[in-house]
C-alpha cells in the first residue's frame, strides 16, 4: 500500500503551526517585557520572513522545478534532516556564549524561528512534487533495513543531545528544543526509504520522455466542446490502463484528455486542481471529480 505522500509532509505541518503560535506569542510579549528597540528589531525579522517566503513561493509556481528527479527529491529530504541536526547542535552553542549560559526567551525564539523558517523553505521544494511521487514504506529487506537505520539514527542523536545536555545549568530548554528537532529527522526516514527503492512515481507515464513547454509562452484557446477526433485512441485510461466502462468511467479534462475516474480523483486529493498527466495542463476542478465531463463516446466504442 502507498501512504499518502511522504511523513515530512505531517511534520512540517506542525512545525508551521508551532512557528506561527511562537510568532504570535513573540509579538505580544516583546514590547511588554523587552521595550520599544526589541520590538522594532522583531518586526523587522518578520518584514525580512515575509519577503523570503514570498520569493519562496514564487519559486513554487515558477518553472524552475516543474520536473525533479527521484535522486533530487531524495536529497531535499536528507537536507531537511540536516536542518534538524543543525538546530540541535546550535542550541549547545548559544549556550555557551550567553550570559551566565543561560539565554532569554526573545534569543530562544529567534533561533528556533530561524530553523523552521529555513525547513519550511526546503519543504517548499519536496511539496512541489507530491502528486508526482509516493513513498511505500513496506518492501523487501533492503526496505526494511532502510526504515530501520532511519529510526535508529535519530534516536541515537536524541539520546546523545540528552547526554550532553546535563552539563549545563538550564538543561530544560535544550531538551525542549532536541525533542522537538527530533521530528525533522523524520525526513532522515524518507531519505533512507527514498535511497532503499520506496520512493515511487505515481503517473504510469514517464515524465523524461515527454517534452518540457514553457506554457506560458503560448496561447491556449478554451474548446466550447469537446469531442475527441480520435476516439479509437483512448479504449484504456492512460494513467491505471484500465479498460474504460461504467466502473472505470471516462472523465474529460480541460485540455481534451481523458482519464478515469478514478485517477481524476487519485490526482485530485485534497486540492482542485487535477494535472493532466499527458500534457500537463492544469483543469480546476468545482467540487468532486464526478462535476468533470464524462466522454459518452468512449463508452460507446467499448
Amino acid at each position: 500500500m502507498i501512504t499518502p505522500p511522504f511523513l515530512t509532509n505531517y511534520i512540517q505541518f506542525v512545525n508551521i503551526v508551532i512557528t506561527t503560535v511562537a510568532s504570535i506569542a513573540a509579538y505580544i510579549l516583546t514590547p511588554i517585557y523587552y521595550g520599544r528597540n526589541y520590538f522594532i528589531g522583531l518586526n523587522v525579522v518578520f518584514l525580512v520572513t515575509a519577503l523570503v517566503i514570498g520569493i519562496g513561493i514564487w519559486s513554487y509556481k515558477s518553472r524552475l522545478s516543474d520536473y525533479v528527479s527521484k535522486k533530487n527529491l531524495t536529497i531535499s529530504f536528507m537536507t531537511i534532516f540536516i536542518c534538524g541536526i543543525t538546530a540541535k547542535a546550535s542550541i549547545f552553542f548559544l549556550f555557551s556564549i550567553s550570559p551566565r549560559q543561560d539565554p532569554d526567551f526573545l534569543a530562544l525564539f529567534y533561533m528556533c524561528f530561524t530553523f523552521n523558517v529555513i525547513s519550511a523553505l526546503l519543504y517548499i521544494f519536496v511539496h512541489k512534487h507530491i502528486g508526482e511521487y509516493r513513498m511505500k514504506y513496506r518492501g523487501g529487506f533492503c526496505r526494511t533495513l532502510s526504515m530501520f537505520i532511519g529510526i535508529l539514527v535519530p534516536v541515537l542523536i536524541l539520546a546523545l543531545g540528552i547526554s550532553i545536555e546535563e552539563g549545563y545549568k538550564n538543561p530544560y530548554a535544550i531538551r525542549i528544543f532536541q525533542f522537538y528537532y527530533s521530528l525533522f529527522t523524520a525526513s532522515f526516514l524518507d531519505f533512507m526509504v527514498g535511497i532503499g527503492g520506496g520512493l515511487k512515481v505515481y503517473y504510469r507515464s514517464s515524465y523524461i520522455d515527454i517534452p518540457r513547454r514553457n506554457y506560458n509562452l503560448l496561447h491556449l484557446v478554451r474548446p466550447t466542446t469537446v469531442t475527441p477526433t480520435a476516439p479509437t485512441n483512448y479504449p484504456e485510461c492512460p494513467i491505471c490502463t484500465e479498460q474504460f466502462s461504467e466502473s472505470a468511467i471516462p472523465r474529460i479534462l480541460k485540455c481534451g484528455h481523458t482519464i478515469c475516474q478514478q485517477c481524476a480523483r487519485n490526482l485530485k486529493g485534497a486540492t482542485s486542481k487535477i494535472q493532466c498527466p499527458i500534457c500537463r495542463q492544469e483543469t480546476i476542478v468545482d467540487g468532486t471529480v464526478e462535476s468533470l465531463p464524462k466522454n459518452f463516446v468512449v463508452l460507446e466504442i467499448q
